[in-house]
């Protein structure tokens, strides 16, 4: 694991430890986990579980986004279709980005559940579209897609 995802996953164990843990938002069956991640075009990209929320996660290796402001978008393309992103700037972690895959965790029954979707949302991001049209948060975490 990279010291960049090292940093990630004690980041939010911290926020968890220190803010999160008694909130009635929480999955005690959940933990904090950095699952999948891969290079992507440069960037380290892949899936931030925590108790409370899974996203999608974008770890850039340059500055590319160090200008943007906090809350702007970004879309990225991937072979499934583009995904839309939320750049954060944090103290600790500096520039990232984030695509939500769940708000919430409650209803995960364990982390195992989690991590296999974590890997099925990278494994899906890497196939190709079937057609023009990009994804939902939907079908990219079900496979299935509108008509």
């Amino acid at each position: 694991m990279s010291d960049l995802l090292v940093r990630l996953v004690d980041h939010f164990e911290k926020i968890y430890n220190e803010h999160m843990r008694e909130l009635p938002i929480v999955n005690p069956r959940v933990q904090v986990e950095a699952v999948g991640f891969q290079d992507y075009d440069g960037h380290e990209l892949g899936v931030l579980i925590t108790p409370w929320f899974m996203n999608l996660v974008l770890l850039p290796a340059g500055d590319e986004w160090h200008d943007s402001t906090q809350g702007d978008t970004s879309t990225i393309q991937f072979p499934s279709g583009p995904i839309e992103f939320t750049i954060s700037h944090d103290e600790v972690l500096g520039t990232y980005l984030t695509a939500v895959l769940f708000r919430s965790v409650s209803d995960m029954p364990d982390q195992e559940t989690a991590r296999d979707i974590a890997l099925e949302v990278m494994k899906s991001l890497f196939e190709p579209a079937k057609s023009e049209q990009s994804l939902s948060r939907r079908e990219l975490l079900t496979g299935l897609r509108s008509r």
